[in-house]
C-alpha cells in the first residue's frame, strides 16, 4: 500500500475524490432506496427533487473545494503532472466515459421498450416516471465517476 506522502498529486486527488463521491453516492442511494434495491421510495417529484436538489449542492461545493485545496497545494510546491500523470487520466476517463455511454444507452433503451411495449411491457426496474429516470441518470452519472477515480487509483498501483 503506497503511503499518502508517497504518492502524486494526481493520484492523491483521485484517492479524495473517490472518497468524496463515495459517500455521496452512498447518502443519496440510502435517501432514494431501500437497502440495495434500485426502486425507489420516493416518486414524486417535489419529495424526490428536495433530495437531488440537495445531493447536486452538496456534490459541486465538495467538488469545488477539492479543487480549491490542490490548486493552493500547486502554489506551495509546484508540481508538473508527467506523460504517466497524463496517460493515467486518460484511461479513466476512457472508461467513465464509455460506462457513461453505456448508462445513459440502457435507459433509452429502457425507455423506447416501455413506449412500444405499453402497459403489457414488464420490466425487472420501473423507469417510466420522471423522477425514475432522474434516478436512473444520476445512477449511471456516480457509478461512471467513481469507476474512472477507480481505474486511475488502480493504475497508479501499476
Amino acid at each position: 500500500m503506497t503511503k499518502i506522502e508517497d504518492m502524486s498529486e494526481p493520484q492523491r486527488q483521485a484517492w479524495i475524490t473517490l472518497l468524496t463521491d463515495g459517500a455521496v453516492f452512498a447518502y443519496f442511494w440510502s435517501k432514494t432506496t431501500i437497502g440495495l434495491s434500485p426502486k425507489l421510495i420516493h416518486t414524486e417529484m417535489k419529495d424526490f427533487g428536495e433530495i437531488i436538489l440537495g445531493v447536486v449542492i452538496v456534490t459541486v461545493i465538495l467538488h469545488a473545494v477539492i479543487a480549491a485545496i490542490f490548486d493552493m497545494r500547486k502554489r506551495k510546491e509546484p508540481y508538473e503532472k508527467d506523460e504517466r500523470d497524463i496517460a493515467i487520466e486518460r484511461k479513466g476517463a476512457h472508461w467513465g466515459y464509455r460506462l457513461m455511454q453505456w448508462g445513459v444507452g440502457c435507459v433509452i433503451v429502457t425507455l423506447l421498450l416501455y413506449s412500444l411495449g405499453g402497459d403489457d411491457f414488464i420490466w425487472p426496474i420501473s423507469i417510466q416516471k420522471p423522477a425514475e429516470i432522474i434516478f436512473a441518470l444520476l445512477v449511471v452519472s456516480y457509478i461512471a465517476d467513481l469507476v474512472k477515480q477507480g481505474i486511475m487509483i488502480l493504475a497508479y498501483r501499476e
